[in-house]
């Protein structure tokens, strides 16, 4: 797979719209053991980001995290933008992260990820890390292929939909 694209940061909506979660998910499940515990959020674009503080617990050397980790949360995150986009969720076929630099511990991060082209059962999207100040730590982009609307409808029964969650997955035809 070549390089990812330079992800386009969207920047940050002004009215987010929280998305499901899934307690064994490692990444949002909010009562996983060890997980991240990230909450995704979506504009009406459909474009899909997440707020994190990484904790210097997740690191590989020094203060830097640990490059597997910020593949975990590119892989989710873009993962979402996909399924949002079709209602139906996905899992990844493949995933290339380009490291622009090294992400620091203990700072405040913004990851946005939008989709891309595709057809049929399989689909791209891009997606980045960013700080606030607009520094871009890492790229992605990723091929998804799409469950089965019975695999998608069987899912959604197990996650948790908190007040004001955007109700994806739930209202299927």
């Amino acid at each position: 797979m070549d390089a990812p694209p330079p992800a386009i940061d969207p920047g940050e909506p002004e009215n987010p719209v929280y998305l499901p979660t899934y307690d064994g998910c490692f990444v949002c499940g909010q009562n996983h053991p060890r997980g991240l515990r990230i909450r995704f959020f979506a504009d009406p674009a459909k474009r899909v980001y997440a707020r994190f503080r990484p904790e210097p617990t997740l690191t590989g050397y020094d203060d830097i995290v640990h490059g597997g980790l910020v593949s975990t949360l590119l892989d989710e995150l873009i993962g979402w933008s996909v399924s949002l986009h079709h209602g139906r969720l996905a899992y990844t076929a493949e995933l290339a992260v380009r490291f622009a630099r090294p992400l620091p511990a203990g700072r405040d991060y913004l990851a946005f990820s939008a989709i891309g082209a595709g057809r049929g059962r399989f689909w791209e999207a891009d997606g980045g890390i960013r700080d606030a100040e607009g520094t871009v730590y890492a790229r992605g982009h990723g091929k998804y292929f799409l469950l089965t609307p019975d695999e998608t409808t069987a899912m959604a029964g197990k996650m948790n939909y908190q007040p004001g969650d955007l109700p994806v997955f739930l209202h299927r035809p």
